[in-house]
């Protein structure tokens, strides 16, 4: 089943407060703690508990995200050190949580909050994972994927030289679907199921 939710060229997170698209789900700006060595994993009932889908991004390019991972400001011109979403407090490390990054004006039209479920889905291999709502990008975005879910879905990530410095860019034939699933920030997370599937 393929997934839509594109994600293309977005210039760097706004990471303004905005408390009314703030979620409660795990991983996202709850207090609720939550283990971070378990990623997101995926959600309690699966696919089937998500319901329809508020947002499809359509099929688009790839642009990653960095943005909560210590090592990022080095190969990311864009990097911020926080996301908008939090884990126990602290930033979510795109290297270790699948995620992707809305516009306000997109999660306010579909009803879309920081902790909210999502799919993205590789449309070059069919490779599919969750992730989680966990960035807010600027007006007009797109949106991104952090590095892990680009990972997840198997697309390469290279470091490249750029007039802004160096930049983790994606490999090949990078393209994928995203649909965020509105509303769906409570369905907790069920890490005995795999988060990403073939």
């Amino acid at each position: 089943m393929i997934f839509s939710l594109s994600l293309a060229l977005l210039v760097g997170c706004d990471d303004e407060d905005r408390s009314d698209l703030l979620g409660g789900g795990q991983g996202s700006a709850s207090p609720t703690p939550v283990d971070p060595s378990q990623g997101f994993c995926g959600p309690n009932g699966g696919l089937s508990a998500l319901g329809n889908p508020t947002f499809n991004s359509g099929t688009t390019n790839v642009k990653l995200d960095l943005d909560g991972n210590p090592d990022g400001g080095a190969v990311d011109p864009d990097w911020n050190a926080e996301t908008t979403g939090t884990i126990n407090g602290q930033p979510v490390n795109a290297a270790q949580y699948n995620y992707v990054v809305m516009s306000q004006q997109q999660m306010l039209t579909s009803n879309a909050s920081i902790g909210d479920w999502a799919t993205v889905t590789n449309t070059t291999t069919g490779q599919s994972t969750f992730a989680r709502v966990e960035d807010v990008g600027p007006k007009n975005g797109i949106g991104e994927i952090s590095e892990a879910a680009a990972s997840a879905v198997g697309i390469g990530q290279t470091v490249v030289q750029t007039k802004e410095g160096p930049s983790t860019v994606p490999v090949g034939n990078a393209i994928v679907d995203i649909q965020v699933y509105g509303g769906s920030g409570s369905i907790q997370a069920d890490c005995s199921q795999v988060a990403s599937n073939s």
